[in-house]
């Protein structure tokens, strides 16, 4: 039984390959909001909460293929990867019964940004500025985390509600896949105005988005695709042998900055054009005009960063986490474990993770990488081992939820009194091969009361931030240094 009293259990022919607990014990299916290949979408309440989520069901008899149960696990656990960015929709958990499996995710209120562009015709240049740069962010923090998603086209980007400047935010990774460097892809995949000519020739990288993405921002400032015609063959044709331009009476009144960037995403030779992150240091598309002198960390560099910054309870409890976490919410990370150690030891040392930062795109000093080994390096045995580094990259914002809090607040809580003692977190440090630890030292740092020991608010301090005071747009940038990036 689970705390809700429902029953956890593994159907036959089971898709997600764990048990779960029952949704319908859990969740209320409301309105149909839409419909894919695979899945309709519905809105969803929580009963324990009255929360209101989306849940996408998936028919099991539609997942004809092994390799669509496949695709539809790979999906959960890009979700989870990638939780917690602010312009990629956060998901809850995955469930399933006998004749369906269940996402059950953050609901976006404001509808699709295609539905937004056809109201309007087209967006000013300040709107698709703010619009592509939540759109590139997305896909720099996909790419960083070795996520391919292959399918970006305006209807699969949600504003979180109606309110005017609402955040963008990515949905459906169900073509989405991971890569590696240098991987070359061969299958044909997409939606016809925002594919890119490299994967109409079969032989693509994850590049494509980027393409897909300077055909959005077209969209956004003309209201028609640059290449439009009648059928996908004469669309398909466009693309490989027509250069954009600017023919409309609209593109009039449009920047040359603006063109400029369009032109620079649109460029059909992939090697040339940029990435990402490269386009967001575009001038048209920085939000005050100017491109920041310091370059932004990688990703699992700026993970390690926070984490090397953390006391080691704090250390301790996001180990406990990431080892009561489900395979699907660390399989991505996983991934990136694979990729980094390089001969497959299952571990990670120096070399294999300064390569790693390196092909990031890192240029920290050999110094700063060992600081970073020696931070992730908990046992201090010279290597990081695989739950170091699940525990070192793992997103705070999937650490800080309060039922992950709740578990590993238990796990120091031993009499399940309500409170962490002396002794509790000595016999913690143990178990965890931490050396030389002032365990005085450790309480009193969290210790508000001076009752000499830690309840659970002290605890759960460690892991939240509070932005009052902050402007709309200071708590913006605020959310995003703190999970944009990280």
């Amino acid at each position: 039984m689970t705390k809700s009293g429902s029953i956890r259990y593994k159907v036959p022919n089971s898709i997600l390959q764990r048990e779960t607990e029952n949704p319908k014990d859990l969740f209320i299916i409301g309105r149909r909001l839409g419909a894919g290949q695979f899945g309709t979408t519905y809105s969803c309440t929580e009963k324990a909460t009255g929360k209101e989520y989306a849940c996408k069901v998936i028919p099991k008899r539609k997942l004809l293929l092994k390799e669509d149960a496949e695709d539809v696990r790979r999906e959960i656990q890009i979700m989870h990867l990638l939780s917690g960015h602010p312009n990629i929709v956060d998901i809850k958990g995955a469930y399933e019964d006998t004749g369906n499996v269940y996402m059950v995710m953050e609901l976006c209120a404001g509808g699709e940004l295609f539905d937004r562009i056809t109201q309007r015709g087209h967006y000013s240049e300040a709107q698709a500025s703010a619009a592509i740069r939540a759109i590139l962010e997305a896909i720099e923090i996909c790419h960083e985390l070795g996520v391919f998603h292959r399918d970006l086209k305006p209807e699969n980007f949600l504003l979180a509600d109606k309110d005017e400047d609402a955040p963008l935010k990515v949905i459906d990774f169900g073509l989405s896949t991971y890569f590696k460097i240098d991987e070359v892809f061969t299958d044909i995949v997409g939606s016809p105005y925002y594919i890119a000519p490299e994967v109409l020739l079969r032989n693509y990288g994850p590049e494509a988005d980027v393409w897909s993405a300077g055909v959005i921002l077209y969209i956004l400032l003309s209201g028609i695709p640059p290449f439009w015609a009648e059928n996908e063959d004469a669309i398909f044709k466009l693309i490989l042998t027509s250069d954009v331009v600017f023919m409309s009476e609209t593109w009039k009144s449009i920047s040359l900055p603006a063109k400029d960037l369009i032109q620079k995403m649109l460029i059909r030779n992939p090697l040339k054009r940029p990435t990402a992150r490269e386009a967001l240091m575009h001038p048209w598309i920085q939000e005050d005009g100017v491109a920041p002198d310091v370059p932004m960390d990688p990703i699992v560099q700026c993970r390690l960063k926070k984490f090397s910054a953390m006391n080691k309870l704090k250390k301790m409890a996001i180990r406990v986490i990431a080892e009561n976490l489900s395979e699907e919410e660390i399989a991505g990370l996983k991934e990136i474990f694979k990729m980094v150690d390089t001969d497959n030891s299952s571990t990670i040392t120096f070399e294999e993770l300064k390569i790693a930062l390196r092909r990031f795109g890192s240029v920290l000093k050999d110094s700063e990488i060992h600081d970073l080994l020696d931070a992730a390096d908990v046992d201090q045995n010279g290597i990081i081992d695989y739950g170091e580094f699940i525990a070192a990259t793992i997103s705070l914002n999937k650490v800080s939820q309060q039922e992950n809090l709740h578990i590993a607040f238990q796990y120091f809580d031993r009499d399940n009194s309500g409170y962490i003692t002396k002794d509790e977190l000595q016999q913690a440090c143990v178990e965890h091969h931490l050396k030389d630890v002032q365990v005085d030292d450790m309480i009193k740092e969290l210790d508000k009361d001076n009752d000499g020991r830690i309840d659970y608010n002290e605890f759960s301090a460690m892991f939240t931030r509070v932005n009052s005071g902050l402007s709309r747009r200071a708590s913006r940038n605020s959310l995003r240094s703190t999970f944009g990036t990280c």
